[in-house]
């Protein structure tokens, strides 16, 4: 799992510096091999550690070209030129991809597809264009992903982006400091199985956090997947969890940890009771006592039963 929070400590290497900015992406994909066209689609986290140099953290979803249904989570080092001034700004960045690849199996088995799970290399560019007196900005950013063994792609993306500058990073600012923030929070959604024909079902989390430093939580999570022959899992969590703060009322949050399953969906071959949970969220403090949360969850698993869980809710913070 270490690997896995790549992105989440490059968050935590730049936790000083007082600016951050999110980025919404839409555009498309190539892959070169298959000579095909498909979307994409991601959001972004960027932390400047000064003036030139930046990092950041990326989800990207790389469409549905043929036999494939691939996304991913990447953690980015950057060199800019000066993003804070109005007008155009240009960066290089490069770094880790670690992917999830839903692909077709063509067998005459009863298993159609698998889920691989792998790094590569991740290379992009970046022009955005800063507006006077706005934190708003507008931003196209070309992405290369060279798998070992596998169809390389390139996407042109479109974003529209934010830059907050406000509060330290950490939880100083909440009254008590961070010890003080421990929450009970219960969620419900949908779930998605990372299958060719992604079969969804109904889905609820009851979830225990506590801030156990600066810029760190943990949580201990009881999930229930559903009840479809392809969803029918459920098991308790537990994830540490890096902290930014946008402002007074927003954190943002990516996490990591194992996944214990007291059941498991059927599926050939392996059922292991023991799997991985990857989350990225944002928490929002409607008030000193009550928080509203919303997540994504990767579910990765040995067994073919990868799972994307999607989860909102409220908590009761003490």
């Amino acid at each position: 799992m270490q690997r896995i929070l790549l992105g989440a400590v490059a968050l935590a290497a730049a936790a000083i510096a007082p600016a951050q900015e999110l980025t919404g992406y839409a555009g498309t994909l190539r892959v070169k091999e298959a000579d095909e066209q498909t979307f994409s689609a991601g959001a972004s986290y960027t932390h400047p550690v000064n003036e030139h140099l930046a990092l950041s953290v990326l989800y990207l979803n790389e469409g549905h070209p043929t036999d494939h249904h691939r996304d991913g989570v990447a953690g980015q080092v950057w060199v800019r030129t000066g993003p804070n001034q109005p007008g155009w700004s240009f960066g290089a960045g490069a770094g880790q991809y670690f992917y999830f690849d839903t692909s077709q199996l063509h067998s005459d088995s009863t298993t159609k597809y698998t889920n691989d799970h792998g790094w590569a290399p991740i290379y992009s560019l970046q022009a955005t264009y800063h507006y006077a007196d706005s934190r708003w900005y507008n931003q196209v950013q070309i992405n290369r992903i060279s798998p070992s063994g596998k169809d390389a792609t390139t996407s042109v993306l479109l974003g529209v982006g934010y830059q907050f500058n406000g509060v330290k990073g950490d939880k100083l600012h909440l009254e008590g400091g961070p010890t003080t923030d421990e929450a009970l929070t219960l969620m419900a959604g949908q779930g998605i199985n990372n299958s060719l024909s992604s079969e969804t079902s109904a889905i609820a989390a009851l979830e225990y956090r506590r801030a156990v430093g600066r810029y760190v939580d943990w949580t201990v999570t009881a999930i229930t997947e559903g009840n479809t022959p392809q969803s029918k899992r459920n098991g308790v969590a537990t994830q540490l969890w890096l902290i930014r703060s946008l402002n007074q009322k927003v954190e943002l949050g990516m996490g990591a940890g194992p996944y214990f399953n007291a059941k498991v969906p059927d599926a050939d071959g392996q059922r292991s009771h023991k799997a991985g949970l990857v989350s990225i969220g944002g928490r929002y403090h409607l008030a000193k006592r009550v928080v509203a949360q919303a997540s994504w969850n990767r579910v990765v698993t040995d067994y073919h039963r990868d799972a994307d869980l999607f989860l909102i809710g409220l908590g009761y913070s003490f």
